[in-house]
């Protein structure tokens, strides 16, 4: 019972996340993260990235949504820089992100965020 209210609250947190930032993603430019701040390129957080993935818009570039996702991450089938990768292909996010490590750590500990709430 518990796993089901954890899984639907997160739904409906992806879900709602995710609306207002792809429209307003879509006429950003880059912005470097600064010292102490969480990296972003303007309206695409690494939170909101993995939520994209989530919600299957990255499925053209071959990124798996939902619990297939999840499942695909926590076998090593893909990683953080795979979304990254197909994020840029899309055009969500600018190339230079590929090499920003502190974007790609982000992006790795919101993927490790779904591990967390699978132990419940």
């Amino acid at each position: 019972m518990m796993k089901r209210l954890i899984v639907g609250s997160l739904s409906l947190l992806l879900i709602s996340t995710v609306g207002a930032s792809v429209v307003r993603a879509e006429s950003s430019a880059y912005n470097p993260a600064v010292s102490g701040k969480t990296p972003s390129y303007v309206g695409i957080t690494p939170f909101n990235l993995v939520n994209l993935a989530y919600q299957g818009q990255l499925q053209d570039q071959g990124i798996p949504s939902y619990q297939d996702l999840i499942s695909a991450y926590q076998a090593k089938q893909i990683s953080a820089e795979d979304i990254v990768r197909s994020a840029v292909q899309s055009k969500k996010l600018p190339s230079q992100l590929l090499s920003d490590k502190a974007y790609l750590n982000a992006v790795k500990t919101q993927l490790d965020s779904f591990r967390t709430t699978q132990n419940y």
